[in-house]
């Protein structure tokens, strides 16, 4: 059993069941001695996210992605526990019945593409109920009707009022959290990368206004 574990076939998998192991320990040990990782990850992680689900993903960048990855929704230690864990557990199942029906193991350059594919939809699927029994640390956490005043820079797509786009701001401390917005009137609209000021939330939509230089 140890062979098939350590073989050369399964490399990247040992290596992520390493990790896991190397996580529960830090984290037990932590805990003894009154430090957790879990909540140092949290802390300087910069992925905070606000934004609607419904909205179409073609708008919204990369936000919708880390979204249904369960990045906002679970700490950050357990996301890596569960994606490594997926990871470790399907690559080693697929070796297995790879080994039970060809009489051989998939090669590490096959197989690593095709399982981390697979652990990204297992980590989404098994974090949606997950994240209901251990919902996110936020020690951190600001209300988003917080962010008015606040400065963005458009990330993604041109901010129409009828168009939302992504953007991206930074709180008072210094975390990154992504938005959508749009222009307050009709005749305005923002391009990627130009500035603006949050004015009001309409729904899920910030209202901006273009960031006048001083």
């Amino acid at each position: 059993m140890l062979e098939f574990l350590l073989i050369n076939a399964n490399t990247p998998y040992a290596i992520a069941l390493t990790l896991v192991l190397i996580l529960a320990v830090l984290e037990g040990v932590g805990l003894v001695i009154g430090f957790s990782i879990s909540s140092l990850l949290d802390h300087i992680s910069p992925i905070d996210l606000d934004f609607d689900a419904g909205i179409d993903v073609a708008q919204t960048g990369l936000t919708p992605l880390l979204g249904w990855l369960c990045l906002n929704k679970l700490p950050l230690l357990i996301w890596l526990v569960l994606l490594l864990t997926s990871f470790t557990l399907l690559g080693y199942s697929l070796n297995f019945l790879s080994y039970v029906y060809a009489g051989h193991l998939t090669s590490p350059i096959i197989s690593t593409p095709i399982v981390l594919i697979a652990s990204l939809f297992s980590t989404s699927i098994l974090g949606r109920p997950l994240a209901r029994i251990l919902p996110k640390n936020e020690s951190l956490a600001v209300s988003t009707d917080s962010f008015s005043g606040l400065s963005a820079k458009i990330t993604v797509g041109t901010a129409k009022l009828n168009s939302p786009a992504e953007a991206v701001l930074v709180d008072q401390h210094s975390q990154k959290h992504y938005v959508m917005v749009a222009p307050e009137f009709a005749e305005e609209s923002f391009s990627q990368n130009e500035q603006v000021v949050l004015l009001r939330k309409s729904g899920s939509i910030w209202l901006v206004a273009r960031l006048e230089p001083f």
